[in-house]
């Protein structure tokens, strides 16, 4: 499915399917994300910090499909200092407080850093999701994502909202 019907899917109402409309979000930002070859491996590794919803979701995603020629690998945990080698990490918005020690740690990784809560880009995400007129949208900030030596395409670009 392509990244334009999905995230069109996205922008339908999302009470009560907000945990799947953002999973598949993730999961498109794998096909529209460039890593640079020494983030390269097998797998390909979602983290999700605080949020089993999306977990589940991801991993239910994972079963099925993957980012190119990678394995979708999702891990879960409770605490920022547990995180491991990813190639996205995705921060609950009940774990929000954590995003600039998470940006700290992670600066100048190839990471995409993913917040669940909208203007997280001023502390270091890359992609903020917000919610607007009932509808899943999403920030982009250019500098974060470049920053960890990353390189995102057009299409997820104009698709999103660019902050600076």
């Amino acid at each position: 499915m392509s990244l334009v019907l999905l995230l069109g899917a996205g922008y339908s109402h999302v009470k009560g399917q907000s945990a799947t409309f953002k999973a598949l979000f993730l999961f498109n930002f794998t096909k529209n994300v460039e890593w640079p070859p020494e983030a390269n491996g097998e797998d390909l590794i979602i983290t999700v910090v605080g949020d089993s919803e999306i977990t589940a979701e991801l991993q239910k995603i994972a079963k099925v499909k993957k980012a190119g020629s990678k394995t979708i690998k999702v891990e879960s945990v409770k605490n920022i200092n547990d995180v491991g080698t990813s190639h996205i990490i995705f921060l609950g918005s009940t774990k929000s407080s954590l995003m600039q020690s998470l940006s700290a740690a992670q600066k100048g990784k190839p990471v995409l850093i993913v917040a669940d809560k909208s203007g997280m880009w001023k502390q270091g995400a890359g992609i903020s999701f917000l919610t607007s007129n009932g509808k899943l949208r999403y920030e982009i900030h250019l500098g974060n994502i470049e920053a960890n030596k990353l390189h995102v395409t057009q299409k997820l670009i104009s698709l999103g909202i660019q902050v600076q």
